[in-house]
């Protein structure tokens, strides 16, 4: 379409210098006259076909930015985003521009509606360094400490060899989990983003500057307090003063005040796989690197003067040369090639040169992509974002692109890590809670009976065992966001369902370990104190010799002699007032029993067999623990 645009132009300025020569020549000499009209005729007929050429051009710009609303509501349907804007760019000027469902708040997403661009706001900070450096103010290959001498890491000779090319090409050594130290702060005081830089001199560095690419957003932090030193002015100031004002960024957010006056729309995370509304507020500290914000329109125009050569309405900000340089490849990143804030690569489909960035927050992500070539750009905006989706969320703009270029897109497929892992931790929350609960469960009587049937070194290895693999438990799950490059608190803010799972697993996790080691205590004291030994062998009463029909197997003693002191085995029914039921009681004629639980005085152990226990479980339990019947 860009093609058929400037194949337009072309003819047009054809056709014009044809009619003037064609009149010249018709004024001088009249013999020309019917080479006058052919040449008219001719003008005439070359200005139908482009007509007809601008139709077709203007209805095949109208299928293809159908196919690209399409889809793009496909890729929103696929992610749950409740809302996102959408613009356009062919041949350098805006051809389409729309929002789609709501801001958060209950309205209509519009080009007018703000959000928060994240690391789009990388090449912003870019654009303002480069401007100094054409300046003379500052020199990309001279070290960060000449400008900003508060900077500094833990290994200060490195700290003085990171140029200010390195920190934009994010090949300084800063690992990029510093900008988990110095991101999310939401620090609006005086002198935040100072503040940021001044801890980054605990961070080690990983790699000597300029040999490896790290992308680090506590490398664009530090620049912007670079901008702020060598300026002398808020790096929010700066920008306005000399980027986003002249550009005609009217709505842009650059400071909390801007923040609060455009009421940018609410973000929305994740939670089991539904858009929750998330209000953040605003962090001054992390303006350089991702928190610069606007409406679709603004975001239009700064990418307008990029693809115009830093230019837009006759105002430029920066040099064709400077822009150029801002968006070459100058090292090998991890996607492509990395510039000065914009990374370079090349289109899926059609091979042609692309420009791109993207950026995320809690809840907002944008995407620009363009094609300098042919000065086409896509720009989509979201109120909403996935950490384990991200691929998902940037297939709306890559997939814009394609179509805008002619190739057809092709989807990414859901992670199946986004669906499974939230679940797989919330159940093992469950599962956590279900073990702490189950001693409440369980009848203490008879875990009390229990532990006396264990000896001491059984119960100790019990318990060691049951501890240390809770405590296990808990430091894997603590260890896990780092394998996705987070920390646990990362986890709370960007995946709020894995987060809160795996910190209430944890938590859960360590209380049954006290539980488990509580209990441990316990069963050690309910079993005695017994050292670990050989059984000793239970003591079964002597039953005696059976002599009599009537005492049968009971004692020894004559049937018939009153002066008997034997005891037989008949029961006494209850309330009979006789002896309990089950226990031994004393035959008529013979001595008064003188006591419930065993023989009168005088009579012989050996005719007497005792009291029946009460159950089998518990005459098994006390002959295991080596206690008499």
């Amino acid at each position: 379409m860009a093609a058929t645009g400037r194949t337009q132009g072309r003819r047009w300025r054809t056709g014009l210098g044809k009619s003037a020569a064609a009149g010249l020549v018709a004024g001088a000499l009249a013999a020309l006259a019917p080479a006058t009209a052919a040449a008219e005729g001719a003008g005439a007929r070359t200005t139908a076909p482009t007509g007809a050429a601008s139709r077709a051009a203007a209805a095949d710009e109208a299928g293809t930015v159908r196919e690209i609303d399409a889809f793009v509501r496909g890729r929103l349907d696929a992610t749950g985003t409740p809302g996102a804007a959408l613009a356009v760019i062919e041949d350098g000027r805006v051809v389409h521009r729309r929002g789609f469902g709501e801001d958060g708040r209950g309205r209509a997403v519009t080009p007018d509606t703000p959000f928060l661009w994240g690391s789009v706001s990388k090449p912003v900070t870019g654009l303002a360094v480069m401007q100094l450096v054409e300046a003379g103010r500052v020199n990309l290959d001279e070290p960060v400490r000449t400008y900003l001498p508060r900077f500094r890491l833990v290994d200060p000779d490195v700290s003085d060899r990171i140029t200010v090319r390195h920190l934009l090409t994010n090949t300084s050594g800063i690992p990029a989990s510093a900008g988990n130290e110095i991101g999310d702060r939401y620090d609006n005081a005086p002198g935040a983003l100072a503040d940021a830089v001044r801890d980054l001199a605990r961070i080690a560095p990983t790699s000597r500057p300029g040999t490896s690419y790290a992308y680090s957003s506590a490398g664009y932090a530090v620049l912007g307090a670079l901008v702020e030193e060598v300026s002398g002015r808020p790096f929010g100031t700066y920008l306005h003063e000399r980027v986003l004002d002249p550009l005609g960024m009217d709505h842009a957010v650059a400071t909390e005040q801007d923040f609060e006056r455009e009421r940018v729309a609410p973000g929305h995370r994740s939670v089991f796989g539904t858009p929750v509304r998330f209000d953040a507020p605003y962090d001054t500290a992390g303006v350089p690197f991702g928190h610069v914000g606007g409406s679709l329109r603004d975001l239009t125009r700064f990418v307008l003067a990029e693809l115009d050569g830093g230019r837009l309405d006759g105002r430029r900000v920066l040099s064709a040369k400077g822009t150029a340089e801002t968006q070459r490849g100058h090292v090998d990143g991890s996607v492509g090639r990395y510039g000065l804030g914009w990374s370079v690569g090349t289109l899926k489909g059609t091979g042609e040169r692309m420009v791109w960035k993207d950026g995320a927050l809690p809840g907002h992500h944008a995407m620009v992509v363009m094609l300098p070539d042919s000065d086409r750009a896509v720009i989509v905006l979201q109120n909403a974002y996935h950490q384990l989706r991200a691929q998902e969320f940037g297939d709306a703009a890559f997939g814009a692109a394609q179509l805008l270029s002619g190739a057809t897109p092709r989807a990414t497929p859901t992670d199946p890590l986004a669906i499974v892992l939230p679940w797989t931790t919330a159940g093992l929350a469950a599962a956590l809670l279900l073990c702490l609960a189950a001693p409440a469960l369980r009848r203490l009587p008879r875990r009390r009976t229990a532990a006396r049937a264990r000896s001491r070194r059984r119960i100790a290895l019990t318990t060691t065992a049951s501890v240390a693999a809770t405590l296990t438990l808990a430091a894997l799950l603590w260890w896990l966001p780092s394998t996705l490059g987070g920390t646990p608190a990362m986890a709370l803010l960007w995946i709020p369902d894995v987060g809160w799972s795996l910190v209430t697993a944890v938590v859960l996790a360590l209380l049954l370990a006290a539980e488990r080691t509580a209990l441990g205590a316990w069963d050690l004291r309910r079993c005695g104190g017994e050292t670990p030994g050989p059984r000793r062998a239970a003591v079964q009463p002597r039953r005696p010799r059976s002599v009599g029909s009537e005492h049968a197997g009971r004692c020894s003693c004559s049937p018939g002699d009153p002066t008997a002191s034997c005891w037989t085995a008949r029961p006494t029914p209850r309330g009979t007032g006789g002896a309990p039921s089950g226990r031994w009681r004393r035959e008529p004629g013979s001595l008064s029993r003188d006591g419930a639980g065993g023989p009168p005085n005088g009579t012989r152990r050996t005719d007497w067999a005792g009291p029946r226990p009460r159950s089998a479980r518990t005459s098994r339990l006390r002959a295991s623990a080596g206690h008499l019947s």
